[in-house]
């Protein structure tokens, strides 16, 4: 198993990752907490760390259409398109491929994204990590949520920055589609509420609960990061510092 699901392993790390469903505030958590830290004199940056596919993109957008153009799925319908990318991804080789060609370009993007403030040894807050991928990719594989570690030993995800701290922000899947406020369907948010909590189970995951308010939400993860918060440094970085995508 890849280090990224071993938490601690690499003890002078300063990467924290948040992560959680859609709607769940992870972007509002991450800025706020940079702010306070930035406010107490520590270098930070904040990170938006989700695989965006680039050279990949033209293949995604053939592979859609030629799901969409079956009589039993179409794009509109979350349930129906996600079952028909489940029995195209029951063959061994497009399984093989797809993790090779995901896990390939997202490491490029990731280490681009994250090493100019690692360098600097500055604190760094990811919102969203390779483990919402891997959530992805179990359930378009029909990997069930209490398997899932069974993706977790591909060899290129030791291409990825293993985490001091992984905090997960739970919420409830109708809440979240509410907040979201974009299409994204309720059915989506639920099917992998339950793979987040076995990934966080499996990292050893702080548990936030998403559905307090915001000062709530935010106070919680500034106690459950203190060890994480003990491993930064104060620097000279002006309190202007954004998000980095």
């Amino acid at each position: 198993m890849s280090d990224l699901f071993r938490p601690g392993r690499i003890p002078r790390g300063r990467l924290l990752v948040l992560c959680g469903l859609d709607g769940s505030g992870k972007s509002t958590q991450a800025e706020l907490l940079a702010k306070r830290l930035r406010g107490e004199g520590y270098d930070v940056a904040t990170v938006w760390s989700r695989w965006e596919p680039s050279l990949s993109a033209p293949l995604i957008r053939i592979a859609k259409r030629r799901i969409s153009s079956r009589p039993d799925a179409a794009t509109a319908d979350y349930t129906h398109f996600t079952a028909a990318k489940r029995r195209t991804m029951r063959s061994p080789w497009k399984r093989m491929l797809w993790q090779l060609m995901v896990w390939s370009e997202y490491a490029v993007q990731i280490n681009y994204r994250l090493m100019p403030h690692m360098l600097r040894r500055w604190g760094v807050i990811c919102d969203r990590y390779v483990y919402d991928t891997l959530i992805d990719i179990a359930i378009n594989f029909s990997v069930n949520p209490g398997e899932i570690d069974s993706l977790c030993a591909h060899p290129l995800l030791a291409l990825f920055p293993t985490p001091r701290q992984v905090v997960y922000i739970d919420i409830d899947p109708e809440t979240g589609a509410v907040r979201k406020a974009d299409g994204t369907p309720a059915e989506y948010l639920a099917d992998r509420r339950e793979y987040y909590l076995s990934m966080a189970r499996l990292l050893g995951a702080a548990i936030i609960d998403g559905g307090d308010t915001v000062e709530g939400v935010a106070e919680a993860i500034w106690e459950a990061t203190g060890g994480w918060r003990r491993s930064l440094s104060r620097g000279t970085r002006g309190p202007d510092g954004g998000e980095t995508r």
